[in-house]
């Protein structure tokens, strides 16, 4: 088993969760949002004509995680996987964490639209599951991603039932032109009643539009 990876970014702090960890973010996303930072995870060729790919086994990965290991257990930190969408790439991601020693802390930054079946592999893997979840409202979540949000809520609610919510960190970005105060409280409001976790309100910084026509 291979993983189609785009960087494994060592000794970060303070950014993917607590403590010293290293970030391995995967290629592919099924949502084309119109602020990305990390478009090239399409493969679309728009910033790098060849974008670079980091074809790793399980067992090749792990042992360069391993590398930071004192940092992990000295500072409660570990491995944050990433992406574009690391839930598309949850096989191989289970089998690194079945490697993985149990005392990292394993963590997953996703938007959850994926089907559940990329879901559940890692439901006893993961320790925090950090949910950018866009916004509630459909349409709004739509016009922004080109998606639907149907599979997002039906994964939190599948999740919720599966894990304890202190593994819940759910994000909230406040969308600049498509999302109102309004809307981020109607979001805010579903996520504390469903989960009864405070999610993390923050701002989205609006960058040079991806070079693709606006979604309709």
């Amino acid at each position: 088993m291979i993983g189609d990876i785009m960087t494994v970014s060592r000794l970060r702090m303070g950014t993917d969760g607590k403590g010293v960890t290293t970030l391995v973010t995967f290629y592919d996303c099924p949502l084309k949002c119109k602020y990305c930072i990390n478009d090239f995870c399409h493969g679309t060729g728009f910033i790098f004509d060849e974008p670079p790919r980091f074809a790793y086994t399980p067992q090749e990965l792990v042992k360069v995680l391993r590398k930071d290991e004192l940092y992990y257990l000295m500072s409660g930190g570990g491995v944050t996987f990433g992406g574009g969408e690391p839930l598309l790439q949850s096989a191989f991601i289970h089998e690194v964490c079945q490697l993985a020693d149990p005392k990292w802390n394993m963590r997953i930054e996703t938007s959850l639209n994926v089907p559940w079946r990329n879901v559940e592999p890692l439901i006893n893997d993961i320790d925090e599951w950090i949910i950018d979840i866009k916004d509630i409202n459909d349409d709004i979540y739509y016009k922004y991603t080109g998606m639907s949000n149907d599979q997002v809520i039906d994964n939190i609610f599948m999740l919720a039932d599966c894990i304890d919510k202190s593994r819940f960190h759910i994000r909230i970005p406040r969308i600049p032109e498509f999302n109102k105060k309004k809307d981020v409280d109607e979001s805010v409001k579903w996520i504390k009643e469903l989960l009864e976790v405070e999610p993390e309100v923050f701002d989205y910084i609006k960058t040079a539009e991806i070079n693709r026509d606006p979604v309709d």
